[in-house]
């Protein structure tokens, strides 16, 4: 009886043992199937994490590459454009200067435009350098006067480097007739050309 109970407790036994082995060994595998699908997650995650940055780095890098090749350009531009208002300026400023300092030309700039200015206005005002008065005789001045039929007021500035202005007696318009105005007026036309000339294009 003993040997038979001693069989029953060791068969009890062997099978407990078999059942939480065989326990054990599906709560391994469902473990490692478990751990092998969050590698496999994380696996994934880690490359579409590491190919989403190395895009977003792809696209820094153009888009640097982009902002600086438009940062020379301008900066280059803005040179080239520099340059050829220096050289337009050094040019024409020197020349002109000279000019507006001639009194016989400026004579003559007077006369043409307060001629062709008559045509629209018949009284008025110009006003004129100051530096030009002493250069500027009476006879002059007058002849000027009686070309407007004394309707025409002449007047010297202190603030006028150089030429002169015309304004109508209505005061609704001034045109001005100096060194500056005409540099203005020549680096409209000169400066592509200049521009051409010095970079090419």
């Amino acid at each position: 009886m003993n040997d038979q109970l001693q069989d029953l407790l060791k068969r009890i036994y062997e099978e407990g043992v078999a059942k939480a082995n065989a326990e054990a060994e599906k709560i391994i595998n469902e473990a490692k199937a478990k751990a092998d699908e969050l590698i496999a997650n994380a696996t994934a995650e880690a490359a579409n994490t590491i190919a989403a940055a190395e895009k977003q780095a792809a696209d820094m890098k153009k888009n640097t590459e982009s902002d600086l090749s438009m940062a020379a350009n301008h900066s280059l531009n803005a040179v080239k454009q520099k340059i050829t208002e220096l050289i337009l300026s050094q040019t024409l400023n020197a020349k002109l200067g000279a000019t507006f300092n001639d009194a016989e030309f400026l004579k003559k700039l007077i006369y043409e435009a307060l001629t062709a200015w008559k045509a629209n206005s018949a009284s008025g005002t110009i006003t004129i350098s100051e530096a030009m008065k002493p250069r500027l005789d009476d006879y002059y001045l007058n002849s000027l006067k009686v070309l407007f039929d004394n309707k025409l007021q002449i007047d010297f500035s202190p603030t006028m480097k150089h030429g002169f202005s015309l304004a109508p007696a209505d005061g609704t318009y001034k045109l001005s007739f100096n060194d500056e105005d005409f540099a203005n007026l020549f680096k409209t036309y000169l400066r592509p050309r200049t521009k051409e000339l010095l970079f090419g294009s």
